[in-house]
């Protein structure tokens, strides 16, 4: 297989959204918490703040230093005069209760309910006052003391929000959720409130519902706040981070789907030759073993080949390599399916096994370069095929893996001369043929592009597979009809292979928004193969388009149970919990349905 083909398979699920037709503008409804305009707004705030001078570094110091002292003094005058100023704001509204002039705290809940409505906001603001003076001097439990008293005269949302960054400042986490909570009931649409319950809830790790609150904040505010956005991604990450690292800790090792599979083993030209016995010996248990193997494969029976390539192990063991005349071979299959499980530590075991029985056997360098390029190590898969080259300076699915790496590298032009010698090398190798063609459309060589994919669906008239990856060529090039016919095409000659009928899913998505169409060529695919992770991204993000979010957030958690890696997973749940985030705001806020799509 191609150095890219895992990879492939992974960038398909991802790009489903783009695909779709998702802009920028959708992306506000679809992804609040996205990535790139994020990014951008936060790389150029620090940017900005990092070339600072560190004289005027040292002139804003002097200035807080400044502010601070005169908050100070500021508020120990207030301390100092609070009964008294307290009092002669009273005055009028406690001489009408038949007492003295009493400062705020000594007021009883009777005495203040006795209190005229502008009585009760005037002493209220004088203390919020107050405490606004002693927050400012980071004398937070004095702060606290006269917001909790405003709260007695004015139930007002801005006090319990004051208090609230008092407590954000003690660390008291809980507190700050109480208070911002309660400043919501009175404001639902009080984003100061929502910020700080965001941050809180971010400390005590209650990610989703610190990014509900920061996707509010954004919706609120037209996506114009960029430390509601900023923050609403860093949760979103470690959120997403944090749930796949969990999952893939603790599931078992499972194949992908099947359609993955036959994707994976079809672009190899071989999975390895069957064993035979010389004139008047018997095949070995082991050899007869790896044939069945070989034979289940052909047949799509993946689990049973891994039980048969698992016996056929045991079986070496037993007899000995000597006596196993495909022992590289048995250790190489075994490790191939390892590293489809996901078991990459396993894989890398079984195929250096295989290198150590035979330095030679070409099939385990290309197999464990795709391994190294599923890590990101293409250093590593650059020196594996180099030993492929040694072993075998002739071989086709070398270059072409070469290939491969400078395609991924983004270097076009060395892609293409290696993809041209695997076609030389062995012109039955469709793989070299698409891959050319796809370069030859990425760098805009449309017409030379058009004639290597025509001159392979000459030569290969019945390869399903080629005329899907077409269709994808054209549909990335807005040639929605041509893609249409290409994956009708690409059906007709395979109808167990699901790709092709979501890609004409999409293709019809776009073209005229057919979403009835569009599912029931989903719902097909995933009658071939109801694990395809494609068809259930696409399918989730159809739904999320025509607002079945219900439907939608179902197909995404499948998404998620389906994700092969770590890295794919993070993916999924970042959909998942960015869909379910707007829709709880949107059951939660109707009244501001009309606000959040004005922002799309």
């Amino acid at each position: 297989m191609s150095s890219e083909a895992v990879d492939k398979q992974v960038e398909k699920s991802a790009s489903v959204l783009e695909r779709l037709n998702l802009s920028e503008r959708n992306w506000k409804f679809y992804a609040a918490a996205s990535v790139p305009p994020i990014v951008a707004a936060g790389l150029a705030l620090w940017y900005y703040s990092s070339r600072t001078s560190e004289a005027s570094k040292k002139d804003d110091k002097k200035k807080r230093q400044r502010k601070a002292k005169k908050a100070k003094k500021s508020a120990d005058k207030s301390e100092s005069d609070e009964k008294a100023g307290a009092s002669s704001a009273a005055a009028g509204s406690t001489a009408s209760l038949g007492g003295d002039e009493e400062s705020p705290d000594k007021l009883t809940d009777a005495q203040i309910a006795e209190l005229d409505k502008d009585a009760l906001k005037q002493m209220a603001q004088t203390l919020k006052s107050r405490g606004n003076k002693f927050f400012q001097a980071k004398r937070y439990s004095k702060a606290i003391e006269l917001y909790t008293q405003a709260l007695r005269f004015d139930q007002d949302p801005v006090f319990y929000s004051n208090r609230a960054a008092c407590y954000a400042a003690s660390n008291e986490h809980e507190k700050v959720i109480s208070d911002c909570t309660n400043a919501l009931n009175l404001e639902p649409q009080y984003v100061k409130a929502l910020m700080r319950r965001a941050q809180a809830y971010e400390s005590t790790d209650r990610f989703r519902d610190s990014l509900y609150d920061f996707t509010t904040a954004c919706i609120l505010e037209d996506f114009k706040n960029n430390l509601a956005a900023s923050s609403a991604e860093r949760v979103l990450k470690k959120l997403a981070e944090a749930e796949a690292r969990e999952r893939v800790e603790k599931r078992q090792p499972r194949l992908p789907s099947k359609s993955f599979i036959a994707g994976y083993l079809n672009s190899f030209r071989s999975n390895g030759e069957e064993a035979t016995a010389e004139e008047g010996e018997t095949l070995s248990k082991a050899d007869t073993l790896y044939n069945e193997a070989l034979g289940f494969i052909a047949s799509q029976e993946y689990a049973e080949a891994i039980e048969a390539i698992n016996k056929a192990v045991e079986a070496v063991e037993e007899a000995g390599v000597a006596k196993v005349a495909h022992a590289d071979d048995i250790y190489s299959l075994r490790g191939m399916f390892h590293f489809l499980k996901s078991s990459l530590d396993q894989a890398v075991a079984d195929m250096d096994k295989a290198l150590e029985i035979n330095p030679s056997h070409v099939r385990t360098y290309l197999r464990k370069a795709n391994l190294f390029s599923e890590k990101k190590d293409l250093d590593g898969v650059d020196r594996l095929l180099d030993r492929a080259a040694e072993a075998e300076p002739e071989d086709a699915e070398v270059y072409f893996q070469k290939g491969q790496v400078h395609f991924l590298k983004q270097e076009f032009a060395e892609a293409a001369d290696d993809y041209e010698r695997a076609s030389k090398l062995d012109p039955e190798f469709v793989y070299p043929r698409i891959q050319l063609g796809v370069v030859q459309f990425k760098i805009g060589k449309l017409k030379e592009a058009m004639a290597t994919f025509d001159e392979a669906m000459k030569k290969f008239p019945t390869r399903s597979d080629l005329y899907n990856y077409y269709g994808e060529v054209l549909a990335e090039k807005g040639g929605t009809d041509g893609a249409i016919t290409a994956f009708e095409k690409s059906m007709e000659l395979d109808k167990t292979n699901p790709l092709p009928y979501v890609n004409q899913a999409i293709a019809v998505f776009q073209a005229n928004s057919d979403a009835d169409k569009a599912m029931t060529l989903i719902r097909d695919a995933l009658k071939v193969d109801s694990e395809c992770e494609l068809a259930v991204a696409a399918l989730s993000q159809i739904y999320l388009q025509m607002g079945m979010f219900d439907e939608s957030l179902t197909m995404l958690r499948r998404a998620v149970d389906l994700a092969k890696s770590e890295e794919e997973m993070v993916s999924a749940i970042t959909f998942r919990e960015t869909t379910s985030a707007q829709y709880r705001f949107m059951k939660e806020h109707p009244e501001l349905l009309n606000k959040m799509m004005g922002a799309m």
